[in-house]
């Protein structure tokens, strides 16, 4: 039936010019979603090439000459290649469309090696026209022998798929699980329909229509989320402000100021001298405080490195001998959010040196290490450590864990920070977070100071 033959020509052509076009939509367009976008992408490209050399088998098909039998074989032999990529890139876009924490990456290399497999399988069996043959006298498509194998190959993937998106629903959105299962249902139910009706594409047209309704979704959540992430901006002047406030209220801790007080108390008769430089000290940390509290962006390093100095000078002299600071700065040119360091120094000497027996002096160490556009900076103590797991259940409704906590949510503030704490029972804690950094010249200077006080300290302990 040749007005058939040219039907499903444009028709398939039409999807694979459709399906190349949302593929360079996805790869260039505007995402929130942008693994999401990349995988959709190429798994839209894959359906355009199968599309297109099955358009191009169409159209030859039946036209006598050795030029239409190239044609046919090679594009035959694409379009049907490509039936061993399709559901490893579905894999690949389910997996990427469910949070990381919940995604299982053995299943896209389980897939994946199925469908390598399949490729392999059939570029050799091919070979013999085992899946399929074209006679050069007809220039017709004929099924071979091995054809319900290769079906029986795509369908153990296509069944990996089904198995993983029904265990992982929970995990995806209605709309996308959904859509994803439609675009493995309809191809399915299509194929099976023919191997029994001969002479008929109705796979890849069932993939065409699975193909819209997949991208259709994919914008649609994608606008979803940015429309999510307008508000949250118009919103982030008002969350900056009770963060701040939540801070300022954290950080004027009573006890602290007890126990700083006492010490002036106590060396008001001892060393008078003593006592007024705590009074200084004291006075210069509450003004850079409350200063800090009032900044509503990131401060140069060495600024923050100045203000938990003078909280540690109060706090040597209240605890003396029990704990050393130790500085390895090896760069200081970046930026950090205020209040940042000093909590988490502040918990190294409460929850950590200051725990251990007073014949056994702690060392708190602030090191910061040069990467590739990030500065890592690292707050580690020698001191009890702690349990990490109970530490997180604890810290969600514990007053005593607010300073790591507002540290946490002022580093979400700047864009590619993040910090991960690292602790054991008797053996310390480390605190490592992670910074964009920006030049300055402050670097070297800060590493000659770090050396110096390092020295001093050392020279104090002995």
């Amino acid at each position: 039936m040749p007005e058939l033959k040219y039907l499903y020509t444009c028709l398939e052509l039409w999807g694979s010019f459709f399906a190349y076009a949302v593929a360079i939509y996805l790869y260039l367009s505007k995402s929130v979603i942008r693994k999401q976008y990349r995988t959709l992408g190429a798994l839209e490209l894959i359906v355009g090439v199968m599309l297109f050399f099955d358009a191009a088998a169409w159209f030859f098909r039946g036209v006598p000459g050795y030029f239409s039998y190239s044609i046919l074989v090679f594009s035959n032999y694409i379009a049907i290649l490509c039936n061993a990529f399709l559901p490893v890139a579905v894999i690949a876009y389910t997996m990427y469309s469910i949070e990381e924490e919940y995604r299982n990456n053995r299943i896209l290399m389980i897939i994946g090696g199925i469908g390598a497999y399949n490729c392999l399988f059939y570029m050799i069996t091919q070979s013999r026209n085992f899946i399929f043959s074209i006679d050069p006298d007809t220039n017709l498509y004929r099924r071979g022998v091995g054809f319900g194998w290769w079906s029986a190959l795509i369908l153990i993937e296509v069944a990996g798929n089904i198995i993983y998106l029904i265990v992982k629903r929970r995990y995806l959105e209605r709309r996308r699980f959904l859509a994803i299962m439609s675009f493995i249902l309809l191809p399915l139910l299509a194929t099976i329909l023919q191997i029994f009706i001969y002479g008929f594409s109705l796979s890849n047209i069932a993939i065409i229509i699975a193909s819209a309704i997949l991208f259709g979704q994919a914008v649609t959540y994608n606008t979803q989320k940015l429309v999510e992430q307008r508000i949250m901006i118009e919103n982030q002047d008002r969350i900056l402000e009770d963060m701040q406030t939540q801070i300022a209220i954290s950080q004027i801790k009573p006890h602290f100021l007890y126990n700083a007080l006492n010490s002036i108390y106590v060396l008001c008769d001892k060393d008078v001298s003593q006592a007024k430089k705590l009074i200084s000290n004291l006075s210069e940390y509450l003004r850079t405080d409350i200063g800090s509290i009032d900044s509503g962006k990131p401060i140069p390093f060495t600024k923050e490195l100045d203000h938990t100095n003078v909280y540690l000078e109060i706090e040597k002299a209240r605890f003396g001998d029990r704990f050393v600071v130790e500085y390895d700065i090896e760069v200081a040119n970046f930026e950090i959010p205020p209040l940042t360091v000093q909590p988490l120094v502040e918990n190294a000497i409460k929850h950590g040196v200051c725990k251990k027996t007073p014949d056994d002096p702690g060392v708190i160490t602030i090191r910061t290490e040069d990467g590739y556009g990030f500065v890592k900076l690292i707050i580690a103590d020698n001191g009890v450590g702690f349990n990490v797991n109970e530490y997180n259940a604890r810290s969600e409704h514990d007053n005593d864990m607010i300073g790591i906590k507002n540290v946490r949510s002022r580093l979400r503030i700047m864009k590619n920070s993040e910090m991960n704490v690292i602790s054991e029972p008797g053996k310390g804690t480390t605190v490592e977070i992670i910074i964009p950094k920006k030049k300055n010249n402050a670097g070297a200077l800060w590493r000659k100071a770090g050396i110096r006080q390092q020295k001093k300290e050392r020279e104090q302990q002995l």
